[in-house]
């Protein structure tokens, strides 16, 4: 089921969705978009607040869901997905692939940054964030939101540069928290090349997050790089900053 309310001051559509979504609310979604364009002459953002992950009803369900995507991916200009759910961090940097919508996640208890993010002209879709009062050896860094290659380029890699200037060796602390969204299709080899490049600059990494998918990721890529690596959770974030420091 498909609940539809509509912001005609910010030119927005939120939509409640959960449990099984038949055919019949994939084609109300549509003539509701379609007669709200229009009427308005105006082309609306999506924002959806999903529990969990609502699936087909049906086959009928599921082609009315790829007809919708079909003949609406290259207007609508943002999609806001509004949920905890790690699956839709996972699967993110390949939906990217096929929409031409600018597509951000937000954690269920952020509906309004969802909706202030969906309704301005501007996109900012991800960043790394530095933190600070940490010694000077320690590079810190917040990711929100999804991460792309010029954040890599723009904001990391110079920070390691400037910081390699003073010192032979480097720490990172690395935060990703709920309003963390996963790594564009690009970023992905841009963290990889990151990783091959400064394979051997950091002694210690600290990575303080609660989503299992990043934590199991961190495991298995940790055992083969030559730094002492901790993984911990949100709430051992302070833990993890005297960790570094030592």
């Amino acid at each position: 089921m498909i609940e539809i309310d509509i912001r005609k001051s910010e030119n927005l559509f939120i939509m409640s969705a959960e449990g099984a979504i038949g055919a019949e609310d994939f084609k109300s979604l549509a003539d509701a978009i379609d007669g709200y364009i229009n009427e308005h002459d105006a082309i609306p953002s999506l924002v959806f607040r999903l529990n969990g992950l609502p699936h087909w009803k049906d086959l009928g369900a599921l082609i009315a869901h790829f007809r919708l995507v079909k003949d609406h991916h290259r207007i609508i200009p943002k999609v806001a997905i509004v949920s905890d759910s790690g699956a839709l961090a996972i699967i993110r940097p390949f939906v990217d692939q096929f929409t031409g919508a600018k597509i951000r996640r937000f954690p269920s208890n952020a509906l309004e940054d969802a909706v202030n993010w969906a309704a301005m002209a501007e996109d900012h879709p991800g960043s790394f964030e530095e933190i600070e009062g940490l010694p000077s050896d320690v590079i810190g860094i917040d990711a929100r939101g999804l991460i792309s290659g010029i954040d890599y380029a723009e904001t990391l890699e110079p920070l390691v540069q400037e910081k390699l200037k003073m010192h032979n060796k480097l720490k990172m602390l690395v935060v990703a928290g709920p309003y963390f969204d996963g790594y564009s299709a690009g970023a992905i080899w841009d963290d990889a090349r990151f990783g091959l490049n400064h394979f051997t600059t950091f002694s210690k990494l600290a990575l303080v997050t609660d989503h299992d998918w990043l934590r199991h990721a961190a495991k298995f890529f940790g055992a083969f790089i030559p730094a002492d690596v901790m993984i911990f959770a949100m709430d051992e974030k302070q833990e993890a900053m005297e960790w570094i420091r030592t």
